[in-house]
């Protein structure tokens, strides 16, 4: 598999290889858990409608390949995608990006890993 994702104590490291660097135009990203709101499933219908049209730089093949960075400024998303129907897509706070969206092999317990490795959430006081 082309993405490689892993969960760390701290964070979530993204890498890109093979062809897909060049797609993508960047070997990866490293995600603070600080910065992780939510991770979730998506349908592709879904995500891609949501998602800005603009790359700058990234490659989009409709049902093919999509691929690099869309949107500009707090809008801005991380895309890894060939033709998988179901992705994960990861929701963020900060800069660089707003969410990151990947193919991985399995994206309901990947989102379900990311999800329990955040921590606990409260309410201000």
């Amino acid at each position: 598999m082309p993405v490689q994702l892993r969960v760390t104590a701290d964070g979530v490291v993204v890498r890109f290889s093979g062809s897909d660097r060049v797609w993508a135009c960047c070997r990866g990203v490293y995600l603070p858990l600080s910065r992780v709101l939510l991770a979730r499933t998506l349908h592709r219908r879904d995500a891609v409608a949501a998602s800005p049209r603009v790359h700058l730089p990234g490659v989009s093949v409709p049902r093919v390949l999509r691929a690099g960075s869309y949107g500009v400024g707090e809008r801005r998303q991380l895309w890894m995608v060939r033709r998988a129907e179901n992705l994960l897509a990861i929701y963020l706070r900060g800069d660089p990006y707003h969410r990151v969206v990947v193919e991985v092999p399995d994206p309901d317990e990947t989102s379900r890993t990311i999800n329990e490795a955040l921590p606990p959430r409260r309410l201000p006081a």
